[in-house]
């Protein structure tokens, strides 16, 4: 937790389809922030109502560690079902999908606080990632991210979002120059809102490490702070994409330092490696060196 009560900002979250044994019970131990059980993509229809029963005894089996559940989305009528049959005291929060209005989110909440009701859990307890991955979504992003105080933050499912707006190729390109607008509407949402900072979506080249550590600098400079991650091998690379690099937390460190000298003998800007530094420069190194720590 922050120090404001607030969960902290997740670098990784792992995801597991629900009907995979081996896999989830091997979830927990691979360093990830935190870890989402699948009930949606990754579990076929035929075995979505069994999965839950999986999903809730993995949940409850893995103490300590920060564990969603990502439920169906409401359109297919399992939402209330998947809430119903995962809430317990070991969840931290259900991850929604396919959100597109703020009425979507009332709806969960409502839902999340009768099963907390009947489970004896503390009625908020249960957070709410929101995955944002529609054209609508991301237009009604402030409204959304704003219907309860259960929403942690957003996340960006930019591969449903490519197939919902039209954008007809394969994978993205390397710089995402297409994504750049709803990428960076996500991050202004969340903050507009007061939620925790953003996560990235999915990374689906598995194959890729060197694109997939790129692709985490890249949306770590557009104000995400955490990644979707689809395989263990995504966990390290994450961490480390999302991290302030050596030389960044040096400059910050220098650029503090030299600002503290000014400031007692009365000046408020300063320049320090050719780079001219007032407070909001020092706020933002301040806040480059916390992260690096």
């Amino acid at each position: 937790m922050t120090s404001a009560g607030r969960p902290a900002p997740l670098r990784s979250l792992l995801f597991c389809p629900a009907t995979e044994p081996r896999r989830l019970a091997k979830l927990p131990n691979l360093g990830a922030d935190a870890v989402a059980v699948d009930l949606e993509d990754s579990v076929a229809e035929s075995e979505k109502d069994a999965a839950r029963a999986k999903a809730k005894e993995a949940v409850a089996g893995y103490g300590p560690v920060r564990t969603y559940v990502r439920v169906n989305d409401l359109s297919t009528g399992r939402t209330q079902g998947d809430i119903d049959g995962v809430t317990c005291a070991g969840l931290a929060g259900i991850v929604l999908p396919k959100v597109d209005d703020a009425d979507m989110i009332r709806q969960a909440d409502e839902w999340l606080t009768r099963a907390e009701e009947r489970e004896g859990v503390a009625v908020g307890k249960t957070r709410v990632l929101v995955l944002l991955e529609t054209g609508r979504g991301i237009h009604n992003a402030v409204p959304i991210l704003s219907a309860s105080p259960r929403v942690e933050t957003a996340i960006f499912g930019f591969v449903d979002f490519m197939l919902d707006v039209g954008i007809d190729v394969i994978d993205h390109t390397p710089q995402a120059e297409e994504l750049l607008y709803a990428r960076s509407s996500v991050v202004i949402a969340a903050r507009v809102a007061g939620t925790s900072p953003p996560l990235d979506g999915p990374f689906i080249d598995i194959g890729a490490p060197e694109a997939f550590e790129a692709q985490c600098r890249q949306a770590r400079a557009l104000g995400f702070r955490g990644k979707m991650l689809i395989h263990p091998s995504q966990v390290a690379l994450s961490h480390t994409g999302f991290a302030p690099s050596a030389e960044e937390a040096d400059a910050a460190r220098r650029i503090v330092a030299a600002f503290a000298v000014a400031e007692q003998a009365g000046n408020a800007a300063v320049v320090v490696d050719g780079r001219l530094v007032d407070y909001p420069v020092v706020q933002r190194a301040q806040r480059i060196i916390e992260a690096a720590r």
